[in-house]
């Protein structure tokens, strides 16, 4: 069974809402727009729960270093560009494979006060994150030029454009249909008022005792392993 394509999911959502069908997506209006942008809603929702990291939106970061620099802009990285968040305990050296440990942006700024200076050079052994830059604690020298820093991370979510009726979403099925066409539908009927909201509701939540919700079964089986805030003690 293939992925729903975002006009098969529209339709679906429109057939649930009562509403009529369409054959493309570049000409909506009225009640069709608040079923898109429902669609959109939920596929936000869904792909950046707080307390969910998806297995379907994990990917691998690369971070080369360059002779003089200790600061690199995420937006430009060719693997990693498209980070949400990152895994703080996934940094590595790729040749020694050594950690690269997290700190806060407070811890760093107490930590090094006077920034990053020429004095500090070499393989970093902590960075942080801000002001969409991960900062490392060393200027790479000639000698780490080319070398890389791997890590971990979860992407943004892919969304449904209105010119590509074709296009897929990153949820897999079959929750693409079990979950963000119910939610999606929750979402249209709720904002019209509609009490059949709450069929759909119990579908995507479940009622907490016997019926399971498309979110949780989901959750239980496409989440990764829980990560736990990292514990810092100063004494």
């Amino acid at each position: 069974m293939a992925k729903l394509t975002a006009l098969q999911v529209f339709n679906a959502v429109a057939r649930n809402c009562g509403e009529p069908t369409v054959t493309g997506l570049t000409t909506l209006s009225g009640s069709q727009l608040v079923i898109w942008d429902k669609i959109i809603e939920a596929i936000q929702d869904i792909c950046t729960d707080e307390n969910t990291r998806w297995q379907f939106l994990e990917a691998e970061g690369q971070v080369p270093m360059t002779t003089g620099n200790y600061k690199y802009l995420i937006s430009d990285l060719t693997n990693g560009s498209d980070m949400m968040v990152e895994d703080r305990e996934s940094f590595r050296q790729e040749d020694s494979g050594y950690q690269i440990k997290y700190m806060t942006p407070q811890e760093w700024d107490n930590e090094y006060i006077s920034g990053i200076g020429t004095d500090r050079q070499g393989f970093p052994d902590r960075y942080t994150k801000y002001g969409g830059y991960l900062v490392f604690n060393n200027q790479a020298t000639g000698t780490q030029n080319g070398k890389n820093i791997k890590f971990r991370y979860w992407k943004l979510p892919t969304y449904y454009d209105e010119n590509t009726p074709t296009g897929t979403c990153d949820i897999p099925e079959p929750f693409d249909r079990t979950l963000l066409v119910a939610l999606a539908t929750l979402k249209v009927l709720t904002y019209l008022g509609n009490d059949e909201a709450g069929i759909y509701k119990l579908q995507v939540f479940g009622n907490g005792q016997d019926i399971e919700g498309s979110m949780e079964k989901m959750k239980r089986i496409f989440s990764s392993p829980i990560l736990k805030p990292r514990m810092t003690y100063k004494f």
